[in-house]
């Protein structure tokens, strides 16, 4: 019998095993449809484009060992894009968008981005509210971002100086929401 030329048979079976391969990479078992799962599938997703590094680059910056913002940070934040962060003690400065603010601490000045905003997908609410004056501690990372960057988020209104000072800012910390903690740390 030759079989060279294949059969049908064979190649149903090889169409079937290679969707099943693709289903289980990329979908997995437990995949869901809902919000809190496109939420941080396209924030992964997204890791890459918003550091402004390939997915090999922040591999490996965020293999690295976490810094500890400012202490460990004297450069400018730009430097440190990818790598993860920690900070502790932060002074909240200004809430001025849902899930964003800003904190300082020395004299170093930051915005805080708790759910990073992906096209169509309306951000995960925090189960908290940040007011000013507030201490915080946090686990992130940082990115970098486009001037437009201040357009894909949600400014409370009369707020505009804060986007404005935002859109001049070429970082910010990435948060989950989780790794945000209050008090002294």
């Amino acid at each position: 019998m030759d079989r060279s030329t294949g059969t049908p048979l064979g190649f149903v079976l090889l169409l079937l095993l290679a969707f099943a391969f693709g289903w289980v990479v990329w979908n997995g078992p437990d995949h869901r449809h809902d919000a809190a799962t496109s939420a941080t599938a396209g924030s992964t997703a997204t890791a890459a484009f918003t550091t402004g590094l390939s997915p090999a680059e922040l591999a490996a910056a965020q293999a690295e060992p976490a810094l500890v913002w400012p202490q460990d940070m004297p450069e400018p934040m730009t430097n440190y894009v990818g790598r993860r962060v920690n900070a502790f003690g932060l002074k909240v400065t200004g809430v001025d968008a849902d899930e964003g603010f800003w904190v300082q601490k020395d004299d170093r000045r930051a915005w805080v981005q708790l759910a990073e905003p992906v096209p169509g997908v309306r951000p995960p609410e925090s189960p908290y509210t940040v007011r000013v004056g507030e201490i915080v501690s946090l686990s992130g990372s940082v990115f970098t971002h486009d001037p437009n960057y201040p357009s894909r988020i949600y400014f409370c209104p009369g707020r505009t100086s804060s986007a404005n000072e935002l859109s001049k800012a070429p970082t910010h910390l990435a948060v989950k929401v989780d790794a945000l903690k209050f008090g002294t740390g």
